[in-house]
């Protein structure tokens, strides 16, 4: 079997896009595939951004949105109360990547960084030059930290792979330095997709991109009715975006030095885009808003009938990424994959149906937003393991390091996971963290706090001005 060099997997990455999944390069690509030539493990990582366990039914969910996600966990340790790191993406992906928590790593607001002198203290660093290591995210937040962490990185796909369009001028325009051009323009000069309240930099830059943006409507087709996935910047496919995936595994297991492939993908984060055959799946299946008061602190407070909806839809979309994730599954069964790799499944947050409140742009840290899912299979795995014990996603990085055979720094706030090497405890605190309204160079001023134990749940309010301090203890049993 030939070897493709690293020249050649970068020029195949590159040319992997909506249009080009089937070059001749990606359709030279055979099996057998092969493994490392040192013998350790290729890591795989597939963070799914927006999935709340609360909505699998690997967990016990009514619906069956994730059929091919319980037949993977067949062969996995799934951890039952996993739980992210903050309750959107900045402070969830930075929490994973970093082993620190929020109030650590500082990247708490949205489209915020790590502190600058963590550049080199990430997931990526720390694995160091004995693996190839790749990162690739649809989101543009989480494409931030990749920027930001890219020392460590031997290729960054573009957020742009896979798309079939773009929306706003950044994209089209600064194609080739997109996180300077997202903090250039959309967040200073036009004052974006989430401004929340900003002014523009600039006035008539702002009215061309409103002007711009009015010219753009997604893409429909009769596949996806209600449009196509969409990142409020690109367009894709779920289909595509699998198939692009199985494809970069393909050639970077023909390497001869082991990888980590980081693939942070959109879907289900809203707004849901499930493909046609996946709209009304769940007509006749109730999944019952839980009745709970709307909270002093819940924003653009919805009705029940329309949280329902948003449900359901939220439902169909996830049961859509679980079909083509089966495929992928199926594909690394076929190939052996699961045989030298270890593969990882989990989010950076989840999404909340309740107390009035739709989404994760919010300062509630209930579970249906912090506790999110965590499959690992290791390789050859063929036995499940259930842990449910609390954990937290800064566990991964030491984790995935023992993986590899590296040093664990010490300081991480994460440990390694039970079931990988690690000690259940269930007397260890974890901690989720809200305060994008907080200064990230200053001690935190407004902020939600929550903290898991055994099986216990505090949450405290810190600094809002029309709710005192104040706290709220669940027993999640």
């Amino acid at each position: 079997m030939t070897n493709i060099s690293r020249r050649d997997f970068l020029k195949f990455a590159a040319a992997v896009g909506a249009g080009a999944l089937l070059s001749p390069l990606a359709r030279s690509l055979a099996y057998p595939l092969k493994q490392g030539a040192d013998g350790k493990p290729n890591i795989i990582i597939l963070l799914l951004d927006a999935l709340s366990a609360q909505h699998l039914s690997l967990y016990g969910y009514a619906r069956s949105t994730t059929p091919n996600l319980d037949r993977f966990a067949e062969r996995a340790t799934v951890y039952h109360s996993h739980y992210a790191g903050g309750n959107f993406t900045t402070p969830g992906t930075a929490s994973m990547l970093t082993g620190l928590y929020p109030w650590r790593h500082r990247a708490m607001n949205q489209g915020g960084l790590v502190r600058r002198e963590l550049d080199e203290d990430n997931l990526f660093s720390f694995l160091g030059d004995g693996y190839y290591r790749l990162g690739y995210t649809q989101n543009v937040w989480a494409q931030l930290l990749l920027g930001q962490f890219r020392n460590g990185l031997d290729h960054i796909l573009p957020i742009s792979t896979f798309s079939h369009r773009q929306s706003v001028s950044t994209g089209k325009f600064f194609s080739n330095d997109p996180v300077i051009a997202y903090y250039a323009y959309e967040d200073l000069l036009a004052s974006g997709w989430q401004a929340q309240g900003q002014a523009p930099g600039s006035l008539s830059i702002f009215l061309f991109d409103e002007f711009y943006r009015g010219k753009f409507t997604r893409s429909k087709s009769r596949e996806y009715p209600l449009g196509l996935p969409f990142n409020q910047f690109y367009d894709y496919k779920l289909n595509e975006t699998f198939d692009g995936i199985r494809n970069i595994l393909i050639s970077l297991e023909k390497q001869e030095q082991p990888f980590l492939a980081y693939f942070h993908l959109w879907a289900p984060h809203e707004p849901s885009s499930p493909r046609r055959d996946f709209i009304g799946k769940f007509n006749g299946q109730s999944a019952e808003i839980p009745s709970r008061p709307i909270h002093p602190l819940s924003q653009n407070v919805y009705s029940g009938e329309r949280l329902a909806e948003e449900r359901t839809a939220y439902d169909e979309y996830i049961a859509n990424v679980d079909s083509e994730f089966g495929r992928l599954l199926d594909w690394f069964e076929e190939a052996g994959t699961l045989d030298r790799s270890y593969l990882v499944v989990t989010s950076d947050h989840g999404q909340l149906f309740e107390r009035g409140q739709f989404g994760h742009v919010t300062p509630l840290l209930y579970e249906g937003v912090t506790r999110i899912p965590l499959l690992i299979s290791a390789p050859g795995q063929s036995v499940r393991q259930d842990i449910r014990v609390p954990i937290s996603n800064t566990d991964l990085l030491p984790t995935i390091l023992h993986w590899a055979g590296r040093e664990i720094p010490a300081g991480l706030d994460g440990r390694l996971l039970p079931g990988q090497g690690g000690a259940e405890d269930f007397e260890r605190p974890i901690i989720s963290i809200e305060a994008k309204e907080s200064y990230a160079i200053q001690p935190l001023g407004r902020a939600t706090i929550a903290m898991v134990k055994g099986a216990w749940k505090l949450i405290h309010y810190l600094g809002y001005p029309d709710y005192p301090a104040s706290f709220e203890m669940y027993n999640l049993f």
